[in-house]
């Protein structure tokens, strides 16, 4: 055997060993997840996460009982009146009439349609994104609002609306969409992302002209998310398609110098005194492996640093098919904020570990 073969041998038994490491952990994870009797979960933007996360283990393994998952608990919400599970009616919480944390499940949906075919998932998978495009508060600009009379942007809203808005319009040759989607982007990164190190601040209020003060991990963490998911569906010759990448290309620097020597980032990126918190590890793992994969960001030290950070939340965050270290819900403040809201198993730091898992089960 010659010296070449040889060395591409071992490279290839590196790859794959480095990609499967974990892949039990992973699964342990949906197969835990799917015990819980679906009527346990709302409608909202943790559980519109899980299930995106069971739809993108789905899409690797093809194991039915993941869909089948999502399926049940979907059915739980057909027919029902979208004014009451977005609360456009401001019935559930009045403070938050139109709130984007009910429109993650629609992207949850939105897959399970692509995976079965049932027009009734689709239907409400567009309900969902009617009501960003024509009911949700907008800035002059076009940007959305968290929710109706906020006239603020927060980093989690373009999750909760972008990834749904680019399936959309692919699946149903709607470029509309797909421009919507990275318009949101671009318009966030103008008023939230700092030039110095790429990253964003947590929200913006356009009314005052004024932004948080704090780098919050897992608000940045939706972001990267949200660029991967949109640049999967915009041409390359699209106008909007170098301005992301540079805003991509920017909070990959800024991720290389924040990442901790465990391969953790932490609640305040640049701010060390925080907690390490495993559902922004994630996240940034499935962007940047997602980015790289798109061939938006390039693999030198991008997959380096996703590989180091799946490494860590599976040894130091994964039990029992349950992932902890992951933050409660968060809202904005000083870096002093971000570290008293308490740590614990939640829905959304298990989506967003199967969507990382799922980028890396793509390098096997």
């Amino acid at each position: 055997m010659t010296f070449r073969i040889l060395f591409a041998l071992v490279l290839c038994s590196l790859s794959l060993s480095g990609a499967d490491e974990h892949r039990d952990q992973w699964r342990s994870v949906a197969d835990a997840l799917i015990l819980t009797p679906p009527e346990s979960y709302p409608f909202n933007w943790g559980e519109g996460v899980q299930h995106i996360g069971l739809m993108k283990i789905y899409e690797r393994t093809k194991d039915t009982r993941y869909a089948d998952y999502v399926e049940k608990w979907t059915a739980l919400y057909l027919g029902r009146d979208i004014k009451e599970l977005l609360n456009i009616d401001g019935k559930r919480r009045p403070e938050r009439q139109g709130y984007c944390g009910h429109w993650s499940p629609g992207t949850a949906i939105l897959y399970l349609h692509q995976a079965r075919g049932k027009p009734e998932h689709l239907k409400l998978a567009e309900s969902v994104a009617d009501f960003i495009r024509a009911g949700a508060e907008r800035s002059p600009e076009g940007g959305l609002g968290h929710w109706l009379g906020s006239h603020q942007y927060w980093v989690d809203t373009l999750y909760m609306a972008c990834p749904l808005l680019t399936g959309l319009g692919k699946l149903q040759r709607k470029p509309e969409y797909i421009e919507d989607a990275a318009g949101q982007i671009l318009s966030y990164a103008k008023h939230m992302q700092e030039e110095k190190n790429g990253l964003f601040y947590h929200i913006w209020d356009w009314s005052k002209n004024e932004r948080s003060p704090s780098l919050w991990g897992r608000g940045n963490g939706w972001v990267l998310m949200s660029i991967a998911d949109t640049m999967e569906f915009l041409p390359r010759k699209h106008k909007s398609y170098a301005p992301l990448r540079q805003v991509a290309l920017q909070m990959a620097a800024g991720l290389k110098t924040t990442q901790d020597a465990g391969g953790m980032w932490h609640t305040v990126l640049d701010d060390h005194a925080s907690y390490p918190e495993s559902s922004a590890t994630s996240m940034f793992c499935y962007g940047l492996l997602k980015l790289v994969r798109l061939k938006v960001l390039p693999a030198s030290g991008n997959v380096d640093m996703a590989r180091k950070a799946w490494k860590a939340v599976n040894e130091r965050y994964v039990e029992n098919g349950v992932v902890k270290g992951v933050s409660a819900g968060t809202g904005p403040g000083n870096s002093e904020h971000y570290k008293k809201i308490p740590l614990g198993s939640q829905t959304w730091g298990a989506g967003a570990y199967l969507m990382a898992g799922s980028e890396m089960d793509r390098l096997r």
